[in-house]
């Protein structure tokens, strides 16, 4: 059995012979690696390290993960996943008066078994997302739920059409990807968890087609074309723009 101080070397061992090579093939200097050292004491005192590494890796861990497995493609929960969220029967998320430059969407689809194809009843669809100012409620469950799948495997859900964001616009973080020329948006994205049985059978996040962040989102290899909603846009104009958007969710059991 592997000891947990074995585990660390192995792992340990392999990072610093990537970035042995990385320093040979680009000709780093001490002062450059001495920079980054700073640096990584400027990510560490700001609490930022574990969203560095969720940028850069998170979404190779979850490829793996995934390999072999049929479906709807997981993503990362991200850092604003909040347990207990209430169940919504009518399908809102909503629980106070957007602000008047929001935006509705209707969002409907099947819940379906990966492996066979039946449509899963009952299955419980816990979405959450940010505002029409890019926040996420810390304190209630605004824009935050549990929806539940019909006999068919049918779900709706009433919501805002959530917003692109800049979540590190101001920390070192955006310091960060300013100086490789990035910008700190992220894409406007749906987080959801599909739980059957009381079990997640997967964890995703859906994208806004018309947000100008989809080729360049922060987080390397969140977007995948297959996770983009198709927006249709029902009114136009008036109080508020009304959209519709319809996602097939195929989940399998984990491992």
């Amino acid at each position: 059995m592997t000891s947990d101080s074995d585990r660390i070397q192995a792992v340990v061992g392999a990072v610093v012979e990537a970035v042995q090579e990385v320093i040979w093939k680009e000709n780093v200097t001490q002062d450059e690696l001495h920079a980054a050292g700073r640096f990584l004491d400027t990510i560490g005192s700001a609490g930022v390290s574990r969203s560095l590494l969720d940028i850069h890796f998170a979404m190779t861990i979850v490829d793996r993960d995934r390999a072999g497995r049929p479906g709807t493609r997981p993503n990362l929960a991200g850092p604003e996943y909040r347990p207990g969220a209430p169940e919504r029967p009518g399908g809102s998320l909503l629980e106070r008066e957007p602000g008047a430059g929001a935006a509705l969407l209707t969002l409907t689809g099947r819940v379906t078994n990966a492996v066979t194809g039946e449509p899963i009843a009952g299955a419980e669809i816990d979405l959450w997302h940010a505002d029409e100012h890019g926040g996420y409620d810390r304190e209630g469950f605004h824009l935050r739920g549990v929806v539940r799948s019909g006999d068919d495997g049918t779900y709706t859900v009433h919501t805002l059409l959530p917003v692109d964001y800049a979540e590190h616009k101001t920390d070192p973080i955006g310091d960060f990807l300013a100086l490789m020329g990035r910008h700190s948006y992220r894409a406007a994205h749906i987080h959801l968890k599909v739980r059957v049985g009381g079990q997640e059978w997967l964890m995703t996040q859906l994208f806004r087609s018309d947000s100008p962040y989809l080729d360049s989102d922060y987080v390397r290899g969140a977007v995948a074309p297959e996770l983009v909603l198709a927006l249709h846009e029902v009114t136009a104009g008036g109080e508020r723009p009304t959209y519709e958007a319809a996602f097939d969710l195929a989940v399998a059991p984990p491992a």
